[in-house]
């Protein structure tokens, strides 16, 4: 019979050494640094609250329960009321840029050059028609006299202020020429046609 072989062991032993010592640099690494508690001061529990070191306590590590509001309190600040919208601050309105105009030079189609000055019309002059009569006289008293028209054969005797033919106003008859006016046309135009002295 042969010997057994011791190999196998001794590999696993070093194998299981080489382990240990890979957990315990690992387990060195996740240590808070400083987490060594100094002399005189008992180390703090899991539940986080100090425990006392023989009979000496600190009483700045004691929480003063009086200044805590309790759940629900009028004092205890709430930051959003559920049973409200909730409403976004109004953005602030951003100015809206004014192009700049690009000036059309000359040259360019939508170059249309000087506006020309367009001229002031001039009023038309107003010409009052011809007087188709012919004064053949005058008659009667001084205060109110008559004149004697002729057209065409028509014999028309009138005084001042008489329409003849209703276009023709009688507008004043002196001793040498009568003044007419137009129906329609301002009353400062007139025409005036002689009288034949007798």
């Amino acid at each position: 019979m042969s010997a057994p072989r011791k190999a196998p062991k001794a590999n696993l032993k070093l194998l299981l050494f080489a382990l240990a010592a890979v957990v315990g640099l690992a387990a060195l690494s996740y240590l808070p640094k400083g987490s060594e508690a100094p002399e005189g001061s008992a180390a703090a529990p899991a539940s986080g609250r100090p425990r006392a070191a023989g009979s000496v306590s600190d009483p700045e590590s004691v929480p003063d329960l009086t200044r805590v509001a309790a759940r629900g309190s009028a004092e205890e600040h709430v930051g959003r009321n559920v049973f409200r919208f909730f409403e976004s601050p109004t953005p602030t309105p951003r100015p809206t840029p004014i192009p700049t105009p690009t000036p059309v030079l000359p040259g360019s189609p939508l170059f249309v050059g000087p506006m020309s000055i367009q001229p002031t019309p001039t009023p038309t002059p107003i010409v009052p028609p011809a007087i188709p009569f012919k004064a053949l006289g005058v008659f009667g008293s001084r205060d109110e006299p008559i004149v004697s028209l002729e057209e065409g054969g028509r014999i028309i005797n009138t005084r001042e202020g008489d329409t003849v033919d209703g276009r023709f106003i009688v507008r004043k008859i002196n001793r040498e020429s009568v003044d007419f006016a137009f129906t329609g046309l301002p009353p400062e135009i007139t025409r005036r046609i002689p009288i034949p002295l007798p």
